[in-house]
């Protein structure tokens, strides 16, 4: 069994990281170090100060994925600063949205008196009250929510629990990106996406990749959404 990873780690560089999340190389740049408009200086989102680092670890990997959920909900990012700051205060830790705390029973009830006293747009609020269905409590708003669904945390089981993997591919949950496997690029079972597409773009037909990781657990699904998901990245 696999050890829960680093979040210091660094596992991408600055171009790779953005390919993986679908985004420009400058707006994962300006998450992580910040930018200079004119005269206006525009601070970090996920690291603390500016570094220049062109290394990507895998906590600052995970949080700009938190990010990538709030940019395609056309959320106002800027405006979740102030929360950050304060999560990354109270929980001591420079990753405070790669670890499962802030979305479990406690954390939640943290998240939410953080929201109230900082004033944050309620579109921006990751947890609320919930209806008379939920006993009327705290649940994941649909931001949240939809994060909790791209990620895996471990120990699975521990409100502490570190970002241990992420779902690049909502269509197909079984193509992994994990610090501990493959270097961290997609793969299923350990079989890196990009090897099944490059095979099957040189001519291999689908039922010899079939028999060539059949042994893996990679099924014919397996090996087209993995075609499909490479070529999704190829055309970013």
């Amino acid at each position: 069994m696999l050890s829960p990873p680093s979040l210091d780690r660094p596992v991408y560089q600055m171009n790779e990281a953005a390919r993986l999340l679908g985004i420009p190389d400058k707006t994962l740049r300006r998450w992580l170090d910040g930018d200079r408009r004119f005269e206006r200086v525009i601070e970090p989102l996920i690291r603390a100060e500016r570094t220049g680092e062109t290394d990507v670890t895998w906590g600052e990997f995970v949080e700009a994925g938190f990010l990538c959920v709030c940019r395609n909900r056309r959320l106002p990012i800027e405006r979740l600063r102030p929360l950050i700051l304060a999560l990354r205060e109270e929980l001591q830790t420079p990753y405070p949205l790669a670890q499962a705390r802030p979305l479990y029973s406690d954390g939640r009830r943290l998240l939410w008196r953080s929201q109230q006293s900082l004033g944050i747009d309620r579109e921006l609020y990751l947890v609320v009250e919930g209806s008379s269905e939920d006993a009327y409590q705290l649940v994941l708003a649909p931001v949240a929510k939809q994060y909790f669904e791209r990620v895996e945390f471990e120990p699975p089981d521990a409100e502490g629990g570190v970002a241990a993997k992420w779902f690049p591919w909502q269509e197909h949950r079984r193509i992994v990106l994990d610090p501990r496997v493959s270097f961290g690029l997609p793969h299923i079972n350990g079989i890196r996406t990009e090897v099944i597409a490059e095979l099957r773009t040189a001519g291999e037909p689908v039922s010899a990749l079939e028999a060539m990781f059949g042994g893996y657990g990679i099924t014919q699904q397996d090996i087209e959404e993995s075609i499909r998901f490479e070529t999704a990245l190829w055309a970013a």
